[in-house]
Order: C-alpha cells, then structure tokens, then sequence
C-alpha cells in the first residue's frame, strides 16, 4: 500500500463516524436527523476536549495521536497548511468535505 493510498484509508476511518451519522440521519426524519447530526457534533466536541490537554483549541501530531488517533493517521490531509496542529472546525470541515464527495456535490 502506498503512502497516499495509506492516507486516504486513514482519513477514511477518520470520517467514519461522520459517514454513519450522515447516512443514519438520512434515513430518519427531518427532526431526528437535525438531532443526530448534534449529537454526532457533540460526540466529536467531547473527544477533541479530552484530547486538547493543554486546552489552547488545537491539536498537535502528539495530541492527535495520543486522544484522536484517526486524526493522528490523516494529520496531513486536515492540516492543509502545514501549521503543526488542527482545530475542530478543521476536522469538522475535513468530515463535511468528505460526506460532500460522497453524495457528489459540490462544497
């Protein structure tokens, strides 16, 4: 398996759990589908907080890999400008990106 192809799985196991919310909440009414959708946002706010241990909003490679080992593996693809951590609104886009390729729209 090639780096790229090892990235690509990786930020797919990171976006996993996006992919089922997305695809549950799909499934279930309007209402619900709002519900699960914070709760799936809720879930990642709480994993990102425990994970950030020095509390500053940004996860560095050591955190990620530490709390967040999916953010760990695709580190790379959410850090797109290379600053040396990600912040939960990177992720949070990084999973919105990646359910958007998925259904075929456009961002």
């Amino acid at each position: 398996m090639t780096s790229s192809s090892t990235c690509t799985m990786a930020l797919a196991c990171l976006l996993a759990a996006g992919l089922v919310a997305g695809a549950s909440a799909q499934a279930a009414p309007p209402g619900q589908r709002t519900q699960q959708m914070r709760e799936a946002r809720e879930q990642l706010h709480q994993r990102f907080v425990a994970a950030d241990k020095d509390g500053n909003g940004q996860l560095t490679r050591a955190e990620a890999q530490a709390g967040m080992p999916r953010v760990y593996s695709a580190f790379d693809q959410i850090d797109t400008q290379r600053k040396g951590f990600v912040t939960e609104a990177e992720i949070t886009a990084a999973i919105a990106a990646r359910l958007a390729s998925r259904k075929g729209t456009p961002q």
